[in-house]
Formats: structure tokens, sequence, C-alpha cells
């Protein structure tokens, strides 16, 4: 014998199930349009930051090599001055 609450459930069931079964033509195509809209949206601005952030640390590198040799040019100097005293020429 069925029971007036398993009539209800299985009619609630067969409700949700259609409802989640039945997806229109106009529902796909607005849910294409938006994933469309949203990686209009963010894939170049990803893009730059990527760019920027490769752009950053290639010009980051080349600072310390610079400043690298930069101290490295003064210490010559230095010494090349301090040999000039030793050995007395003056220029």
């Amino acid at each position: 014998m069925v029971t007036e609450k398993e009539v209800l459930l299985d009619s609630l069931e067969n409700v949700f199930l259609e409802k989640d079964q039945n997806i229109t033509i106009s529902l796909a195509l607005s849910l294409g349009a938006v994933i469309f809209f949203v990686l209009f949206l963010f894939v170049p601005k990803i893009y730059l930051s990527n760019n920027i952030y490769k752009q950053s640390t290639t010009i980051d590198k080349l600072q310390k090599e610079y400043l690298s040799l930069y101290n490295e040019n003064e210490i010559l100097k230095s010494k090349i001055d301090k040999l000039k005293f030793k050995n007395g020429i003056n220029h």
C-alpha cells in the first residue's frame, strides 16, 4: 500500500528531476555569453600582469648586475690609484 507521503515524495522527485534536465537553448547561450565576457575581461589583464612581472624581474636582474659591476669598477679604480701613488706616477 502506497502512502500519501511516498506519493508526495515521488512527485517532488519528478519535479526536481524535470527542472534539472530541461536546459533551454537561451540559458545555454546566455551562460556562454557570460563566460565569454568574463574571459574577455580577465585574460588580457592576466597576460599583461604576467608580462609586467617578467619584465620587472629582468630589470631587477640587470640593475643588480649593474651595481655589482659599478662597485667592482670603483674598487679597481681605487687599486689603480694606490699603485700609481706607490710607484710615484702622477697623471
